[in-house]
């Protein structure tokens, strides 16, 4: 299968021309990476996306898991080799259940673990996140960087050079052969983890097979998901109204709103430490802003998410809420004056109305496999054969009239009205 979108290729020059990022289409990438090789301070994304920026909101493919091991920050590992890092590494992993990495290198004073697994669509993000979590807390001892966990994260590249101590990022380990199914790395990761943490990685699990059958149509209104679930499937639904609306350009109407409402989605997704990031890099894309329109016009959107991480919550109607945004469907499809046609292109974000029209084609196909099943022939396969016996009925009509039998007596003889004769007996031969 050809592979989708754009993989990054990033590097730190020296001062004034800092960070500097190229995007790079699959078949490209062998020869840049081969090119990199020596360089300093290069980075490569471990995941696809979709345009020029790398960003979460733009994650077209999810191709691995990771972590970011600053071990040289725990004093009983520091004066460790990277490869006996490793091993314990390893072992921790061994004990929790958890599958060893596809890949290990030694980053120059860290070490960085991989886990390749076959491409899948963004829709398995909470799932994705949920698996990413539990590596993290498990490899939390080892000064795992929970800044680098997020789907748009870059790792260092083999064989170029860590400027801050000039050590070469090497190869540690590599099981070239080990591509993991992306449903039994998850389930390694979710299903082992303890029961305090099964709850958020069963919302996971929910959302994943939820989407997956509302976009065949066999499920529609997202009853039952966690907000993060909920606002994943949202986020999908927005980026794909942009893009049938304004294809890859800056958005012509609505811009305000639709930034509000992608934003809100994305302070649900993303960890606080890159929310920020995130937020700027939709603005200017979406709707040309510089940093300081967007931090105006979306600042709200900013200041409750910090509130949220702080552990702040707020009382409405007798509940404590998230401070976060809360939206309904309803609410957001007036906003952005999402049209009934429109509506039928998206997966959760829907109406009452489109909602009853999945459901009235669902039991349509429901009633349909119901009557396959009991050996009922299709009503195409049934109209078919009533027009061939018509024809034949018919040709036998003209037949008898060609003879000089009178309609009448056709009528009698093959049982049926005068009326049905006369109809039979003006049907065009084929």
């Amino acid at each position: 299968m050809k592979a989708r979108g754009s993989v990054t290729v990033a590097r730190l020059w020296p001062e004034p021309a800092g960070w500097k990022e190229e995007n790079w289409a699959s078949f490209e990438l062998e020869a840049v990476l081969h090119a990199a090789d020596g360089q300093t301070d290069t980075y490569v994304s471990q995941n696809r996306f979709r345009g020029k920026r790398r960003a979460v909101v733009n994650v077209l493919e999810l191709c691995s898991m990771y972590s970011d091991l600053d071990y040289y920050k725990a004093p009983e590992l520091r004066d460790l080799s990277p490869e006996a890092v490793l091993e314990k590494v390893l072992e921790r992993l061994r004990d929790e259940g958890i599958p060893g990495p596809s890949l290990a290198l030694s980053s120059g004073r860290g070490l960085q673990a991989v886990w390749a697994h076959k491409p899948v669509g963004r829709k398995e993000m909470p799932t994705w996140n949920a698996a990413q979590d539990r590596i993290y807390r498990v490899l939390g001892p080892m000064r795992a960087d929970g800044s680098q966990r997020h789907a748009a994260s870059v790792l260092r590249l083999a064989g170029t050079t860590n400027s801050k101590n000039g050590a070469t990022v090497r190869v540690l380990a590599d099981a070239a052969a080990e591509r993991y199914r992306f449903e039994d790395l998850a389930e390694a990761l979710v299903k082992n983890a303890p029961e305090e943490e099964q709850q958020q990685e069963e919302d996971a699990d929910l959302f994943s097979i939820a989407v997956h059958r509302a976009a065949k149509g066999l499920r529609n209104h997202p009853q039952g998901w966690s907000d993060v679930s909920l606002w994943e499937g949202r986020l999908t639904d927005l980026q794909h109204l942009r893009r049938m609306r304004y294809g890859s350009g800056v958005m012509e109407d609505h811009r305000d709103r639709w930034l509000f409402i992608a934003t809100t989605a994305i302070s649900w997704l993303v960890l606080p430490e890159v929310l920020e990031v995130e937020v700027m890099s939709l603005a200017e894309e979406a709707g040309g802003w510089d940093t300081r329109r967007a931090r105006s016009d979306l600042g709200q959107v900013l200041k409750r998410a910090r509130r949220a991480q702080a552990g702040e919550k707020i009382q409405f109607k007798g509940r404590l809420w998230d401070p976060r945004h809360h939206f309904r469907n309803e609410t957001i499809i007036e906003y952005l004056e999402i049209t009934p046609e429109e509506e039928r292109e998206m997966v959760v974000t829907i109406s009452p109305e489109e909602e009853r029209r999945r459901k009235r084609l669902r039991d349509r196909a429901y009633q349909e496999k119901r009557r396959r099943g009991a050996g009922m022939e299709p009503r195409s396969e049934r109209n078919r054969k009533r027009n061939a016996l018509m024809l034949k009925k018919a040709a036998t009509a003209r037949q008898l009239k060609k003879c000089g039998v009178p309609t009448e007596d056709i009528a009698a003889r093959m049982k049926t009205s005068t009326r049905t004769v006369q109809r039979w007996l003006e049907v065009t031969p084929s």
